[in-house]
């Protein structure tokens, strides 16, 4: 039996979490107004939960910090930016569910390493708020950003309970 032996190209080195990061120059080209978790969703009772203060800002350009959740497809064109780490995806671990005051983050161009999601991350995008499904079966949000580009940041404010 004759083999054929191939090689795959090498892959670029690179820094944990940081491949699809935007350049400097992209990211002062980007202005944006911070929005903070407890002004962007204000949970409800029975209601579950409703947009706080941030509603203003729909359609802005704002800047959020949070963190990177696992990857649910490599280098895709999205990831869920969470206020806590989050080490596990929901997906794959039956026992977990998505919070609903997560953030879907579509990008301005895909490609973004998500190897290390206990980093915080900032990002800058176009706000859209309301409940709409996610761009896979099973995550819903109730706030996007649009366009968004990211890099490392700083950790957010833990979440009060």
């Amino acid at each position: 039996m004759d083999f054929l032996l191939t090689r795959t190209p090498r892959q670029p080195l690179r820094a944990h979490g940081v491949l699809g990061a935007a350049s400097r120059g992209d990211w002062d080209a980007a202005p944006a107004e911070p929005v903070a978790w407890e002004d962007l969703f204000a949970l409800s009772g029975l209601l579950g939960i409703e947009i706080g203060a941030a509603a203003a800002q729909a359609g802005e350009i704002v800047e959020m910090c949070g963190y990177m959740t696992p990857p649910m497809l490599p280098e895709a064109d999205y990831f869920v930016l969470s206020q806590g780490p989050m080490p596990d995806c929901p997906f794959c671990a039956p026992s977990l569910s998505w919070p609903d005051d997560i953030v879907v983050v579509h990008l301005r161009a895909a490609g973004v390493d998500i190897d290390h999601p206990m980093r915080p991350v900032t990002v800058r995008g176009r706000l859209s708020l309301g409940e709409e499904p996610g761009p896979v079966p099973g995550l819903s949000s109730h706030a996007r950003l649009l366009d968004a580009i990211w890099q490392p940041g700083e950790a957010p404010n833990p979440p009060t309970t």
